[in-house]
């Protein structure tokens, strides 16, 4: 059985070999690659290890998730930009391309891949950002959502509103005009 990290390796190694290139030729960029080229090394050695524990047959089994009752806070994470091919629009180099068309070939074309995205959802949750920052399409689509659990209390329904009217503002009422008014409109000072 041939290894599925290997050539996932590789290819991310390349990809991170390019963007250190691109870091140190355009410092408007830096951030921003350095936090790729970070979550890429994570990606690397996550993926090995779930290759490795698959191809042992010791992956944990997946246990569905009760959903949390309150929102759990936590620490920001960090922030990457949206879209599809967020990272070939930013960066707009050959081997960013190059790289992507190379994963979109492993992605299609190793025989072993869908067992083991069958077999170990985990490693859906690594390729799904790194095959939007690429602009593929994941190789397992994205589950629905499950539907929103009822409120135990209802909220109590809104008041109306007021109903404003559109009618316009009448106008001032005149008045006579004073000695220390022109007919004109224009005022002046009493001596």
């Amino acid at each position: 059985m041939t290894t599925l990290a290997t050539p996932f390796r590789t290819i991310l190694s390349g990809l991170q070999v390019t963007l250190g290139l691109l870091a140190g030729r355009n410092h408007v960029f830096c951030d921003l690659i350095c936090r790729v080229w970070h979550r890429l090394t994570r990606t690397i050695t996550r993926f090995e290890r779930l290759v490795t524990r698959w191809q042992a047959g010791t992956l944990p089994k997946p246990r569905p998730r009760p959903r949390p009752l309150a929102p759990r806070t936590r620490r920001p994470a960090q922030t990457f930009p949206t879209g599809n091919a967020w990272l070939i629009r930013r960066v707009q180099h050959h081997n960013v391309n190059a790289a992507a068309s190379q994963l979109r070939y492993f992605l299609d074309n190793t025989p072993d891949l869908a067992a083991f995205l069958a077999a170990a959802p985990q490693a859906n949750r690594l390729l799904r950002p790194l095959c939007q920052m690429l602009g593929l399409t994941p190789p397992v689509p994205l589950p629905p959502r499950p539907p929103a659990a009822p409120r135990s209390h209802p909220r109590p329904p809104r008041p109306p509103k007021p109903r404003v009217s559109a009618a316009p503002p009448s106008p001032p009422a005149p008045t006579e005009p004073s000695l220390a008014q022109s007919p004109l409109g224009l005022r002046f000072l009493p001596l």
